[in-house]
Formats: C-alpha cells, sequence, structure tokens
C-alpha cells in the first residue's frame, strides 16, 4: 500500500482523469459535444486556428493531466483532514466544485471566444466532472487510502 499522500493523490488524480476522459469521448462520439476537453484546455495556451492540430491535444493533454493529478493530491488531503466519512458525497461535491472553479470561472471565458460549445456541450462538461469527483472516491476507497487516513471524531 502506497503511504505517500502526494504520490497517492496524483495516481487518484490520473485514474479518476481516464474516466472523465472516456466519459468526454464517447458523448462525443455520440454527437452530445463537438470538442473533447484536451481541445478545451489547450484554450489557454493556443490561439484559435491551431485548437483542431495534434499540437493541440498534446498541450491540453499535459495540462490536464498535470491538473488532474494536483486536483487528486487535494483530494486525499482534504479526505485527510475531514475524514472519509461520506467520500462519495465528498467526491461528487468536489467534482462540481472544480468544474464550477476552474471550468466555469476560468477555462471558459477563454475557450468561449476561441471554441463556442453549445449547451450540450457545457452539459457533456458537467457529467464529465460528476465522474470525475466519483471516481476520485472510488479509486480512494479501492487503492485503501480511505483506511489509511484518520477519521475524525465528532461528538
Amino acid at each position: 500500500m502506497i503511504k505517500d499522500k502526494i504520490l497517492i493523490g496524483a495516481l487518484i488524480g490520473l485514474l479518476a482523469d481516464v474516466l472523465k476522459l472516456m466519459t468526454n469521448y464517447i458523448l462525443y462520439l455520440l454527437g452530445y459535444t463537438k470538442v473533447v476537453f484536451w481541445q478545451i484546455v489547450a484554450t489557454l495556451f493556443l490561439h484559435k486556428e491551431y485548437l483542431h492540430n495534434t499540437s493541440a491535444y498534446f498541450i491540453g493533454g499535459v495540462a490536464d493531466l498535470i491538473f488532474t493529478s494536483l486536483l487528486g493530491i487535494i483530494f486525499v488531503h482534504v479526505i485527510y483532514l475531514w475524514g472519509s466519512r461520506y467520500l462519495w458525497i465528498k467526491g461528487l461535491a468536489y467534482g462540481l466544485v472544480v468544474w464550477v472553479s476552474a471550468f466555469g470561472l476560468f477555462i471558459s471565458r477563454i475557450a468561449e471566444e476561441k471554441l463556442p460549445q453549445d449547451p450540450n456541450g457545457v452539459v457533456v462538461t458537467i457529467i464529465a466532472h460528476i465522474v470525475f469527483g466519483l471516481s476520485l472516491a472510488y479509486f480512494t476507497r479501492a487503492l485503501k487510502q480511505d483506511r489509511v487516513i484518520p477519521v475524525i471524531k465528532y461528538k
């Protein structure tokens, strides 16, 4: 069992990101959105004319993987501090807070000018972040990190 919270948090973040990206890609293939996450993330770094190139997927992918590793580290520390009770609800809430803060407040402002989305595309991002949050909870439990995390007893 891995006991290093930074390493396990990064791993949990990456595993949860795989499920988030799978959700996004499946909904992309089904026609619910016209873009994938790595294109959206690439809007932070590239001009509009480059967002459909292979380099945009690579740049967006690297940034997404780094950011989700960081989000996994933060999640593990949050659970460490506040306990693993109601882990699924905490995971769901965390995923939605990430959607509102990272996507809603920052990325969407930049991406909207370069890569406009219709309402269905935005709903896809919400669904994917719900999957991300629940996946963080799942992998935290599956990797038995909820057992090495002390549970704070409330009176």
